[in-house]
């Protein structure tokens, strides 16, 4: 009898993690946002769906076409999020589409506040204000608001924010330029660290190139395009700054085409993109192969005129299933095109003042990795 017991009870025991292995595998699949509202099923799918080892699983889980479907994009100015996936459909509004961003009780931080810097990895999202920053993650709608930088910029910042998968870490870089007394421009940079460290690091800085504005995380590195000399020998390329060294990288060479002078790089399924708006089109190029100069190719080219107004202010965000292509145009509005027709929908959009926008994943990662829960 007391071993029919014991066989019985490790059954038992055994059809139980069974099903909660099946349970994990299951919740581990589904949306981010989705899960949000799980956590009131149970204590325990609380403490499973807030347990960040759960949250890594979750991102892990996310494949190429799910990721497609968990994508949106944040602007800044004041803080919004647009699902740009249901622009491209007709039976949904703008109050459907846009969705307000309250970052807590501190009105710098709010919706009245303004932000810049817009950097993205992971589903975390990093915020610049002045000389501090914040990281937040739009779903779960948790931040962390890291201690002043001791850097203030008489010159020029560029920021940049990513991951590093040996050490499980996110980092910010911040740079600025000064003028030194001889007339010459010095460059001072900062390094945080969100498990390690608890103040910036100033991490050694020569010979830094001319970088400005947001910089474009990809394969471990945070990309800035740059421009050497001028006139007919003025040259381009991507600087990557690797996170896991905290030094750049040899940099890339970009395609060198008649015409064309590329000021701005994005991320297109994966791979580094870039692009330039003269006044006949506005033409946007991808690498194939990271690293590879001979895998630029041309992803399209689109006349000036089939813009609204034929702006030159023109920065392409985010790209639907459908093939259509949402572009911010000034501060004032975001337009879906259609590049087959050369069609296209205007979306208003609130602005304070200049506006940026990145395109972030729905995820369950914490901003708070190396701090106690």
């Amino acid at each position: 009898m007391k071993k029919q017991f014991a066989e019985t009870s490790r059954s038992s025991a055994l059809a139980e993690n069974i099903t909660e292995d099946i349970i994990i595998d299951i919740l581990s699949r589904l949306p981010a946002k989705s899960l949000m509202r799980f956590k009131c099923v149970s204590k325990r799918w609380r403490s499973l769906i807030s347990d960040q080892r759960f949250a890594k699983l979750h991102l892990q889980m996310l494949s190429l076409e799910t990721v497609a479907l968990s994508q949106k994009i944040i602007k800044s100015n004041p803080l919004q999020i647009i699902d740009y996936e249901a622009l491209d459909n007709d039976e949904v509004n703008d109050h459907v589409v846009v969705e307000s961003c309250d970052l807590g009780r501190d009105k710098r931080w709010g919706l009245a506040g303004s932000c810049d810097g817009l950097g993205s990895c992971d589903g975390l999202v990093s915020l610049a204000v002045d000389d501090e920053f914040l990281v937040y993650n739009p779903t779960t709608r948790e931040s962390r608001k890291l201690p002043a930088s001791n850097l203030v910029a008489t010159y020029e910042c560029f920021h940049g924010f990513g991951y590093i998968s040996t050490t499980d870490d996110y980092k910010l870089v911040h740079g600025a330029f000064f003028t030194a007394d001889d007339g010459s421009e010095e460059c001072v940079l900062e390094i945080f660290s969100l498990r390690y460290d608890d103040c910036w690091r100033r991490v050694p800085s020569e010979d830094v190139p001319q970088l400005d504005g947001v910089g474009i995380y990809l394969n471990g590195a945070v990309h800035w395009i740059v421009d050497h000399g001028s006139g007919y020998s003025r040259e381009q390329a991507i600087i990557p700054f690797g996170l896991a060294t905290e030094t750049f990288e040899e940099a890339i060479p970009i395609p060198k085409v008649k015409g064309l002078h590329f000021h701005g790089v994005g991320i297109h399924k994966g791979r580094l993109l870039i692009y330039d708006v003269t006044f006949i089109s506005f033409e946007a190029w991808v690498m194939n192969e990271y690293r590879k100069k001979e895998s630029w190719t041309r992803l399209f080219s689109i006349a000036i005129d089939r813009f609204p107004d034929h702006n030159f202010n023109i920065i392409p965000i985010a790209y639907t299933r459908s093939g259509k292509i949402v572009f911010q145009i000034n501060v004032s509005e975001v337009i879906l095109f259609n590049p087959k027709d050369g069609t296209y929908k205007k979306y208003p959009i609130e602005e304070h003042r200049y506006v940026e926008s990145v395109i972030y994943m729905e995820t369950l990662v914490s901003p708070n990795i190396g701090q106690e829960q």
